[in-house]
């Protein structure tokens, strides 16, 4: 099958085989020629905003930096932004149920798109009075919000409703995404306020509840979007805690059931020109009990990265399983934010209460042998490294000589929060890359056996009745 990549206007328009975008080696490039120029923020649905927005400022470190609800005129969504360092979040919840009534939909169903479930999301949204009584698109885009976000918490719970995208051109990505199979759900089309203008068009995953708010930055110097308002909360509480040195989002991590991880990563080369960045299978990522298999699609330019799970044959039910047993269906299970410090950052979290792995002794030994095997010093130190359970995966390939007569390497850095809320399907993953662009496949059995301890906990690591087919 071939399609266009959206390439930027002053670039010429190409034809790619979809084989291509899965081949190995596939290189980045430092501009995005698929048109996709980073992750935008991560929105997530909640049916407490205001509460979990304090989760985020006291807990993890973010400042509050835009709102929008009853105070701003928004009588249907309430919305809090949060940001540390180049990673935003934003946190919604509805504020008002729609009423029964509702028109045929004709009229507001050109704001979603031009086929049979535009009718039907517009009928939808014309059960919420304000869009009948207004008629503003701004209206109906926000009751579209208010259902979609009462239907996600109700259905999953807490969790991450959209993974927003900038984006070069929000018409020509949003074409080619709905021509290859994701669901409309907000035509392109302008949002403008005191600081500027701003495209954005909205898509849906078939087949889950996610979606991707397509954002392209016209003219705009806002905090965040715009009808958003700079917050008015005093962020100066927080100098009473350590700071949580975060510099940007890393990657975002998506479960899905059996034999659905290669159908959901060609949906995502068909739809938004993503590449084959990496991949494991079962041999590389399992314990004698538990398994996944991982293909990790990116962006040209390789800013946006989303690693997509499913299941592999195993003798126990895995972390996949269990997050589909509790999250109903596919979702986005953890979020991983990139800092330069994590030893500093991580320590900043312990004190602000955040919750993390612990790792057996056994880890570290065998850890120290494998440096030692290969002459090898990591920048940190590793008594701090093992004090604080974080993660180490080290490429021996890249070993060099130091002045000092010691030898580095590339690696990585990781360590994960246990779950956020007491459903298990959702933490987040704090990483630092010293020239280290994998996913922790020499971390992954440690990791496992981990989450293999708190599933023992939960009483969910029982035999595994599932085989793939």
């Amino acid at each position: 099958m071939d399609f266009p990549l959206p390439f930027s206007a002053s670039s010429p328009v190409d034809e790619v085989d979809i084989s291509e975008l899965f081949r190995d080696g596939y290189v980045n490039c430092k501009f995005p020629l698929d048109g996709i120029v980073g992750f935008f923020s991560v929105r997530f649905a909640t049916s407490n905003a205001k509460e979990m927005a304090s989760y985020f400022q006291f807990a993890m470190g973010f400042e509050l930096v835009a709102q929008k609800g009853l105070e701003t005129g928004s009588s249907l969504i309430a919305s809090h932004v949060l940001r540390n360092g180049k990673a935003v979040v934003e946190i919604v919840t509805s504020i008002k149920v729609a009423s029964e009534e509702a028109d045929d939909g004709e009229t507001l169903a050109a704001l979603f798109g031009n086929d049979t479930n535009s009718v039907s999301l517009a009928r939808i949204v014309s059960q919420y009075e304000e869009v009948r009584q207004q008629k503003k698109p701004d209206v109906a885009y926000d009751a579209l919000l208010a259902y979609l976000s009462d239907t996600f918490v109700g259905r999953h719970g807490m969790g991450v409703i959209d993974i927003l995208l900038e984006v070069t051109d929000v018409d020509t990505t949003y074409s080619r995404a709905i021509c290859n199979g994701a669901l409309s759900l907000e035509v392109p089309h302008i949002l403008s306020d005191c600081h500027g203008v701003v495209r954005v068009a909205k898509i849906g995953v078939p087949g889950t509840d996610m979606h991707h708010t397509l954002v392209q930055k016209v003219d705009y110097d806002g905090v965040y979007l715009p009808d958003y308002k700079t917050s008015s909360c005093n962020n100066q509480a927080q100098l009473s805690f350590a700071p949580v040195s975060i510099c940007e989002i890393d990657h975002c991590v998506q479960n899905y059931s059996w034999n659905e991880m290669c159908k959901y990563a060609r949906f995502y080369a068909s739809a938004l020109g993503l590449h084959k960045y990496w991949s494991v299978d079962e041999s590389d990522v399992s314990t004698t009990n538990t398994a996944l298999r991982s293909l990790v699609m990116a962006s040209a330019n390789g800013k946006v990265k989303m690693p997509i799970n499913e299941p592999a044959e195993s003798k126990l039910v895995g972390q996949i399983e269990e997050f589909y047993q509790y999250f109903n269906g596919p979702g986005v299970q953890h979020i991983a934010l990139r800092t330069r410090d994590i030893l500093q950052c991580v320590c900043s979290l312990r004190t602000r209460g955040v919750d993390f792995n612990e790792m057996s002794s056994d880890y570290y030994e065998v850890l120290m042998a494998r440096l030692a095997e290969h002459k090898i010093v990591l920048t940190e130190d590793m008594d701090k490294l093992r004090a604080n359970n974080i993660l180490v995966d080290f490429d021996p390939a890249t070993r060099f000589a130091r002045k000092n007569g010691t030898f580095g390497c590339n690696y990585i850095l990781q360590i994960f929060t246990k779950p956020l809320h007491d459903r298990p399907t959702f933490f987040f993953e704090i990483i630092q890359r010293h020239h280290h662009n994998g996913f922790g496949k020499g971390t992954f059995k440690g990791l496992f056996e981990t989450i293999e301890r708190q599933q023992q906990l939960r009483g969910t690591l029982v035999p595994s009745n599932r085989r793939t087919i």
